[in-house]
C-alpha cells in the first residue's frame, strides 16, 4: 500500500518536503510507501506548511483506491474562507455540469475547511445545503449519476456531519452542523436497490421496460429513467404520491400529497432533467411492492424522519430507552408526549454524544427535537393557567438545553427551574424574580437569534447574487432560519406568560422589544401593513393597534407603539434592533387612549428605569432634525469659557483646578477631600485642555493637523439640520489612528502616573516598552469623540462653533467591582429631593451607562425609609469586569458638560485602555435577585453615600456613579443632577401630565 497524497486543492508537493523514497506522479500528486507498511511521516516547518493535506490510499495487489468517496483531508492551517466559498460558487453557479450527487462530493472535500473557520464557515455549510435541500440551488445541471454513488456519497457526508456536530470544539459548529444534517439525507443501504428495486417491480409486474415487452405505464418508465441516472430525496415524495393514488384511484391524492410532503408540483415534475410528464395509470395490485420499495428510498433518502430514525436507530438503544421511543410514537398525540420527548432526549443525548455511534441516533434526536416543537405549537395557549405557562417554560428551556449549543441558554434553564422552586408563587416578591427571569430570557433569546441571523444571512446573499435566486427567498432568509429552531416557541409562551407575572410584580404595562429613545410626529394606523412601502421624510413615531410580526419598519419611523403583543423573535422584532426603532406593546387601556388621542402632535418617546414607555408631548421641531430624529432647533445657544493657558502635558489630582481640567476631575478632587473614609475615590490624573492642541502643533503631527483644520473648516460649512456630514468620520479617524505622541508627554504623564500609583505607569517610557501604545490609543480615542455624531450635532445646535470645545482627558484606574450603581439622589422624575432613585447591576458600571439592554435592580428610597421599595430586579444578560491585571479609563472631560443650560455628559466617549471583559450573568447564583436582606444592606449604604456626595456639594443634588466591592463603596463619577422641568414633570409612577 502507498499514500498518494498532495497539498492544498491536489497540488503536488516540492520533492525536498517528501519522505525519502516518494515519487512524484504527476503534477498533482506524489505516491509515499508505508515504512514497515505502517505508517508514513510527513514534516513541514511553519513556514512552509500547506493549508491542507489531501491523500487517498492505494492497494498495489490487486490494485485498489480506498478515497472516502473522494478523498481524506487533514487540516493544517485555518483555511482562507473566501478561497473556500469561491470554490463552492464557482460550482455552484457556473459549472456546465452540476448535481446533487457533486455538490454532496464537494462539501464532502470542504468540509473541515469551513468547519476549521469557526461559525462563520460552517454557517457558510449550513446556508448552502439548506438552500440545497429546499430546492433553491439546482439538483441536477446536465449530469446524471447512478444511485449506488448517491447513497454512499449521502452516507458519507451525513456521517462527517454528524461527528463534527458531536466533536467540534467550537458550539456554533456543532449547531450549525447539527442543523445542516437535519436537512440531509440518511445516505447508506444498498444504492443498487434504488436502480434494480423498479426494474424488478416492472418485470414481476408485466410494466413494459425499455424493449422489454408488457404494459405500456409511461409514468413508471419515466420514473425508472430518473431513479436510474438522478435518484434525489424527492422519489420518496413521489413513491407517497404514487401509493396514496393507488389506494383511492383519485389523481386528487397523487398531486395532495406530492404537494404536502415535498412541495413538488406538476410544473417541476415536467422540468426535472429527467422529467416526469406522465400522469400514473390506477394498477392496485402495486400496492404492496411499493411499499416495500418505498423503504429501500427511506433507507437512503429520508434523514430525520421520526418514524423512519426510530426504526433506523432502535440497534442502538438499551431495550428501556428503546421501549420509551415507540411507546411514544404510538402514542404520540396524547398530552404527556412533550415531556416524554425531552426524557426521551436525555437518554439519546448520552448515546449520540458518544465517539463512533451511528448518525441514526442523532437523526432520531433531531426529529423529536422538530416534533417537541410541533406539539407545543399545537397546544391553545389561551386555555393554559399561568400555572402551566410557567411550567411549560420550563420544559421547553429544558428541550433546548439538550442540543442547541448555548452556554447561555442553559444558564436561563437553571434560572428558570430556580424561579420555578420559590415559595410563595404570585406573590409580589415571587412576581419581581418571575418578571426579571423572563425578561432575561427573552434577552438572551434574542441575541441568540440575532448571533445566527447575522451568521448565516449575508452568505445567502452571496447564494442569490452568484447563483440568480429569487431576491424573495433571500431576504428573510437569516430570519427564516432562526424562527425554525424549536426553541422559537418560547418566545410565544413568554410573551402570553409577562402580562401575568407584570400583574404578580406590580410592574409597569410595557412589553419593551427594542429600547432605544425616540422623537416625532404621531401616526395613528390599524396596523403596520398597511404602511409597508411608505417611507417618510420626517421623523414619525407610528401607533398601531396591530401588529403580525411580519412587517418591515418604513425608512422614517422613529417608534412603532403597539397594541398587539409583539414576540421577540418576530421579522419586526429582529428588524427594529437592527434598525435601532424603538419597539414597545402597551398592556395599558387608559395610556393607550392617551397614546391615540395624540395623532398629528410630536412627542418625545423613552424608556425609563422601571421599563415602562414615557411619552411626553413636545413643540413641532423645525426643519432642523438630526440624524436620529432629535429636535435640534429649541436647544439653547452656548458659549463656551475658554481654557486657562496651561504648559504642563499632565497633572495630579492636587493640580486639578477651574479652567485647567473639566468638572468632572474637579469634582472627584473634591470629593476626595470631603468625603468620609469609608468611601473612597479612585487614583486619577489627567491631560489639561490644551493638550490636544499642543499635539497637533508637534512638528510629526504636521500632516495630520493640516488634514483636521480642513474638515473642520468643511464642519464650519455644514447647515443646521442638512444631517451627518461624512467629515466627522474622517475626523473621527484622523485623530483616533494618526496622532503621534510627543516625548515629553509620554515621559510627563509616565511620571505623574506613577507618582498617583496608577497601575503600570512606570514603564510607559521604558525604552523598549509597548505598554504606552494602549494608553495612547485610549487617550486619542477619547480626543476623536470630539466629532461623535451626537456630539457635533447637539453643538452645532446649540451654535457652539469648531474650536470651542476644549477637551481634557481623566486617566483613572478601573476599580473592579463586583457591582455598579447609579444614585439619583432627587427623584429624577419627579424632582423631589430626597426621594432617592438608584440602579444597581452586577458588574462595572459601563453596562448602565452604555443603556445595555434589560432591567437593572431598580429602587427609590430615602433617608430613614424602614425598606427601600424595590422597582425592578436585574435582568441584563451581560456583565463587564476589568480584565485581570487591572486596566485605566481615560474619560472625556470638557469645558461643555454640566452646564446650567445644556448637559453635556454622555455625548463624549471614555475609553478603556485594555478591553473590559463581558461576561454572561449567572442569573440563577446572583445574590440580588434572591437575597433580600444583602438587597436592602446594600441599598442602605449606596443611600448613605448620596447623602455623603450630596452633602459634600453643599446639599445640591447629585447623580452618583459608584461600585461596591465586598462592602467597601467607590465612587467614580459625581455631577449636579439634572432635574426635570417642573412643568413638565411627571408622577410618582413615572407617567408625564
Amino acid at each position: 500500500m502507498v499514500l498518494h497524497w498532495a497539498v492544498n486543492d491536489w497540488e503536488a508537493p516540492p520533492m525536498e518536503l517528501c519522505p525519502q523514497g516518494s515519487h512524484r506522479i504527476d503534477d498533482k500528486a506524489v505516491q509515499t510507501p508505508f515504512e514497515h507498511g505502517r505508517h508514513v511521516r510527513l514534516h513541514f516547518s511553519i513556514s512552509k506548511a500547506p493549508e491542507r493535506i489531501v491523500f487517498v490510499l492505494k492497494e498495489l495487489h490487486p490494485e485498489n483506491w480506498i478515497n472516502n468517496g473522494s478523498c481524506y483531508s487533514v487540516q493544517l492551517k485555518p483555511p482562507g474562507l473566501n478561497n473556500l466559498v469561491e470554490r463552492v460558487m464557482s460550482c455552484e453557479g457556473e459549472a456546465d455540469h452540476w448535481s446533487l450527487k457533486d455538490r454532496f462530493v464537494l462539501a464532502n472535500d470542504v468540509l473541515d475547511g469551513f468547519a476549521a473557520a469557526g461559525a462563520e464557515g460552517m454557517a457558510f455549510v449550513f446556508t448552502w445545503l439548506r438552500m440545497s435541500s429546499t430546492k433553491l440551488l439546482t439538483w441536477a445541471r446536465r449530469s446524471n449519476y447512478q444511485s449506488k454513488d448517491i447513497t454512499w456519497m449521502q452516507q458519507v457526508i451525513s456521517s462527517r456531519m454528524t461527528d463534527k456536530a458531536r466533536s467540534s470544539p467550537d458550539s456554533w459548529v456543532r449547531l450549525y452542523a447539527r442543523l445542516a444534517l437535519a436537512g440531509l439525507p440518511r445516505g447508506g443501504g444498498n444504492g443498487d436497490d434504488i436502480r434494480m428495486g423498479i426494474l424488478h417491480i416492472m418485470r414481476d409486474n408485466g410494466i413494459k421496460e425499455g424493449h422489454r415487452p408488457g404494459h405500456d405505464e409511461p409514468f413508471l418508465e419515466q420514473w425508472h429513467q430518473k431513479l436510474h441516472q438522478n435518484t434525489t430525496p424527492e422519489d420518496v415524495t413521489i413513491c407517497e404520491a404514487y401509493l396514496a393514488y393507488l389506494h383511492s384511484g383519485s389523481h386528487d391524492d397523487y398531486w395532495r400529497v406530492l404537494w404536502d410532503n415535498g412541495r413538488i408540483t406538476k410544473e417541476y415534475l415536467e422540468s426535472m432533467h429527467n422529467p416526469i410528464k406522465a400522469w400514473p395509470q390506477h394498477l392496485p395490485h402495486l400496492i404492496n411492492p411499493f411499499k416495500g420499495y418505498l423503504w429501500t428510498l427511506k433507507c437512503c433518502h429520508s434523514g430525520a424522519n421520526m418514524d423512519t430514525a426510530a426504526q433506523m436507530a432502535q440497534g442502538h438503544l438499551d431495550d428501556e430507552t428503546k421501549w420509551m421511543v415507540f411507546d411514544m410514537l404510538a402514542n404520540r398525540n396524547e398530552w404527556w408526549v412533550p415531556g416524554k420527548v425531552v426524557d426521551i432526549r436525555k437518554r439519546l443525548a448520552n448515546i449520540w454524544r458518544s465517539e463512533g455511534v451511528s448518525r441514526d441516533v442523532l437523526l432520531l434526536d433531531i426529529a423529536l427535537d422538530n416534533y417537541f416543537r410541533t406539539c407545543i405549537e399545537r397546544v391553545d395557549r389561551n386555555t393554559l393557567s399561568r400555572d402551566s405557562l410557567v411550567d411549560l417554560v420550563g420544559l421547553v428551556l429544558d428541550n433546548a438545553s439538550i442540543a442547541a449549543e448555548s452556554a447561555e441558554l442553559a444558564q436561563c434553564g437553571r434560572l428558570w427551574w430556580k424561579v420555578h422552586s420559590q415559595p410563595e408563587r404570585w406573590s409580589k416578591q415571587w412576581g419581581l424574580q418571575a418578571l426579571a427571569a423572563a425578561q432575561r430570557v427573552e434577552l438572551s433569546l434574542a441575541h441568540y437569534a440575532d448571533e445566527m441571523c447575522t451568521h448565516v444571512q449575508p452568505h445567502a446573499e452571496t447564494f442569490g447574487g452568484r447563483c440568480n435566486i429569487d431576491r424573495a427567498f433571500i431576504i428573510n432568509f437569516g430570519e427564516e432560519v432562526v424562527r425554525g429552531q424549536p426553541v422559537f416557541v418560547l418566545s410565544g409562551l413568554l410573551q402570553d406568560l409577562e402580562r401575568h407575572l407584570r400583574q404578580a410584580a406590580g410592574a409597569g404595562a410595557w412589553q419593551v422589544i427594542s429600547q432605544v429613545p425616540a422623537v416625532g410626529e404621531v401616526l395613528v394606523v390599524p396596523d403596520l401593513v398597511g404602511m409597508q412601502g411608505q417611507a417618510f421624510d420626517r421623523p414619525v413615531v407610528v401607533i398601531a393597534q396591530a401588529l403580525g410580526g411580519m412587517e418591515d419598519i418604513p425608512p422614517g419611523v422613529t417608534a412603532v407603539l403597539t397594541k398587539s403583543s409583539t414576540d421577540v423573535l418576530s421579522h419586526v422584532a429582529i428588524r427594529a434592533r437592527s434598525q435601532r426603532v424603538l419597539l414597545a406593546t402597551c398592556f395599558d387601556d387608559q395610556e393607550w387612549q392617551r397614546l391615540t388621542s395624540l395623532q398629528g402632535k410630536h412627542i418625545s418617546v423613552e424608556v425609563n428605569a422601571t421599563g415602562d414607555v414615557i411619552a411626553v408631548q413636545i413643540d413641532p421641531p423645525s426643519d432642523a432634525v438630526n440624524g436620529n430624529g432629535h429636535s435640534i432647533a429649541a436647544a439653547p445657544r452656548l458659549n463656551l469659557a475658554s481654557p486657562a493657558p496651561w504648559t504642563k502635558w499632565a497633572l495630579s489630582e492636587q493640580q486639578f483646578g477651574s479652567g485647567v481640567v473639566g468638572a468632572k476631575a474637579n469634582n472627584l478632587a473634591k470629593l476626595r477631600q470631603a468625603l468620609p473614609s469609608w468611601i473612597q475615590v479612585p487614583a486619577s490624573v489627567a491631560l489639561p485642555f490644551g493638550s490636544f492642541e499642543r499635539v497637533l502643533e508637534w512638528e510629526a503631527n504636521a500632516a495630520a493637523a493640516q488634514q483636521l483644520r480642513q474638515l473642520q473648516a468643511e464642519l464650519g460649512r455644514a447647515q443646521v439640520g442638512s444631517g451627518v456630514p461624512p467629515a466627522l468620520q474622517a475626523a473621527r479617524q484622523l485623530v483616533a489612528t494618526q496622532l503621534r505622541a510627543p516625548v515629553e508627554l509620554v515621559q510627563e504623564v509616565s511620571t505623574v502616573a506613577a507618582a498617583a500609583d496608577l497601575p503600570g505607569a512606570d514603564s510607559w517610557a521604558a525604552p523598549g516598552s509597548n505598554a504606552w501604545g494602549p494608553v495612547w490609543a485610549a487617550i486619542t480615542q477619547v480626543w476623536a469623540s470630539q466629532w461623535g455624531d451626537r456630539a457635533w450635532l447637539s453643538r452645532q445646535a446649540c451654535g457652539i462653533s469648531e474650536g470651542q470645545l476644549a477637551m481634557s482627558v481623566l486617566l483613572q484606574q478601573v476599580v473592579d467591582g463586583q457591582y455598579a450603581f447609579v444614585l439619583h439622589t432627587a427623584n429624577p422624575l419627579t424632582g423631589r429631593h430626597g426621594d432617592m432613585f438608584g440602579e444597581l447591576v452586577p458588574g462595572l458600571g459601563e453596562v448602565l451607562v452604555g443603556n445595555h439592554p434589560g432591567h437593572a435592580l431598580s429602587f427609590s428610597d430615602s433617608p430613614g425609609a424602614p425598606e427601600p421599595d424595590v422597582l425592578s430586579l436585574p435582568s441584563k444578560r451581560l456583565a463587564l469586569y476589568a480584565p485581570p491585571g487591572g486596566t485605566l479609563i481615560a474619560r472625556s472631560d470638557t469645558n461643555g458638560e454640566d452646564l446650567d443650560a445644556f448637559a453635556g455628559a454622555g455625548l463624549y466617549d471614555s475609553v478603556p485602555v485594555v478591553p473590559l471583559s463581558e461576561v454572561t450573568v449567572e442569573a440563577a447564583d446572583e445574590p440580588l435577585l434572591w437575597d433580600a436582606g444583602f438587597r436592602s444592606q446594600i441599598i442602605d449604604s449606596i443611600v448613605d453615600v448620596g447623602q455623603a456626595v450630596e452633602s459634600a456639594f453643599g446639599g445640591v443634588a447629585q447623580d452618583i456613579e459608584g461600585v461596591w466591592r465586598e462592602g467597601q463603596l467607590v465612587v467614580v463619577q459625581a455631577r449636579p443632577q439634572v432635574l426635570p422641568d417642573p412643568a413638565n414633570s411627571a408622577d410618582g409612577n413615572g407617567r408625564g401630565h
